[in-house]
């Protein structure tokens, strides 16, 4: 028969199961946001110094009530990033927001293990070094488990790239949990061609990633050399679960319209002006010169009309 200790201890022994679950996932989540800001950065910012955002920012947030959250700032080249919400400066009382900075990740990343209802606001990050800032706004907002579609927390946003560039395109959005088990969260990205997808994008990468327990679900786009054919169209479409109703982010991929001249097409180019200008001077001055002449030829018939009458007034 079993003691009262023992009853009791098993018992407790679920629940001390589930907390421990509860902060193994919070641990889990912390590392994986420490590791954001070093994941999948713009190729442009690995050689680089100069102040910058090196990964896609959120412009919205969503968050489960009671659940681990994080914010992000991914940047370099900063003197200090300082994080508002609603316009007021970090730290925050416990009135104002939970959400603290994560020094690991050299401050870029804010966040609390169990976001409440006073969380939610207008985020602001603002980067400095000793000449110039930037900033970015994040606006977080508590969502149900499982939302009835996706909801974008980034949208790819069209580029103009020269032919020969490379180009980079990235979609997101927030999912919530999957609540069946055959259940699943698909990412494609597809060029549209007379407003009809194709199957796939030629020459190109597709890299899907997932953050916050995959809650949020994202999908980068990458063509490592443009090409004629690239020009155009694009959609992210993010379908959840057993939802009806997929998320379609549309972007455009233009060429450069005005293009640089070269050093010999801007010689030849020069001396067609100056050769056009040259050629208007000429003709103007002799426009000038035929008018005085025949100013002169005036003056001189007038006179010889004078003398003509002075001669033959005394016949």
């Amino acid at each position: 028969m079993l003691s009262h200790e023992s009853m009791r201890a098993a018992a407790a022994a679920p629940k001390l199961l589930a907390i421990s679950w509860l902060l193994v996932a919070a641990v889990v989540m912390e590392v994986q946001a420490e590791d954001h800001c070093s994941e999948n950065r713009y190729n442009s910012s690995l050689g680089t110094e100069h102040l910058q955002f090196t990964k896609e920012v959120a412009d919205r947030e969503y968050a489960i009530l009671g659940q681990f959250k994080s914010l992000h700032c991914c940047a370099k080249g900063y003197r200090s990033i300082e994080w508002f919400k609603n316009g007021q400066p970090y730290p925050w009382g416990g009135e104002i927001s939970s959400l603290i900075v994560y020094p690991e990740a050299a401050n870029q990343t804010i966040y609390t293990h169990r976001i409440s209802e006073k969380d939610i606001g207008n985020y602001t990050c603002v980067l400095r070094n000793d000449t110039s800032a930037i900033r970015h706004d994040i606006e977080l907002q508590l969502q149900e488990d499982k939302p009835d579609y996706p909801l974008p927390t980034f949208k790819p946003k069209d580029m103009i790239i020269n032919l020969g560039e490379t180009a980079r395109f990235y979609c997101e959005a927030f999912v919530g949990k999957l609540d069946l088990p055959d259940a699943t969260n698909k990412i494609v990205w597809m060029q549209m061609f007379d407003d009809k997808p194709a199957a796939t994008v030629a020459d190109a990468h597709q890299l899907n990633v997932t953050r916050e327990d995959g809650q949020i679900i994202g999908s980068y786009l990458s063509i490592p050399k443009i090409q004629q054919h690239h020009y155009g169209r694009y959609r992210c479409q993010i379908t959840s679960g057993n939802l009806d109703r997929p998320l379609d982010l549309s972007v455009l991929l233009s060429p450069t319209q005005v293009t640089a001249v070269e050093e010999s097409e801007f010689g030849a180019l020069a001396l067609v002006i100056i050769a056009s200008v040259g050629a208007v001077l000429a003709l103007l001055l002799l426009v000038l010169c035929r008018g005085d002449l025949r100013k002169d030829h005036r003056l001189d018939h007038n006179r010889c009309s004078a003398q003509f009458i002075a001669d033959n007034e005394g016949v």
